[in-house]
């Protein structure tokens, strides 16, 4: 029985992270939409730069100070994963 559900966990397709945000240059204070380009994914898990977290397709968020922040995201399918990371600068 466990080897025929770790046989389907791993079936499906590899996942292709991806994704956009809006405005592409943001200033502090200002909320940032986050876009899913992603294929393939079932799920998401989104670290967005400033001690924020979410399993959102697609988050909102917003930077209070001015700096550079990374956001990564790690989609999945079944075991199957792939991530993004991009730094976006937020401006004063």
């Amino acid at each position: 029985m466990t080897l025929a559900l770790i046989g389907l966990m791993s079936c499906g397709k590899q996942p292709t992270s991806n994704f956009t945000w809006e405005p592409q240059d943001p200033i502090a204070g200002e909320e940032v939409q986050f876009t899913n380009k992603s294929l393939n994914a079932e799920r998401y898990s989104w670290n967005l730069g400033n001690m924020k977290i979410s399993s959102d397709e697609n988050p909102k968020n917003i930077y209070e100070t001015a700096g550079d922040y990374i956001i990564d995201l790690r989609v999945y399918n079944g075991s199957k994963s792939d991530e993004k990371t991009v730094t976006i600068s937020v401006s004063p």
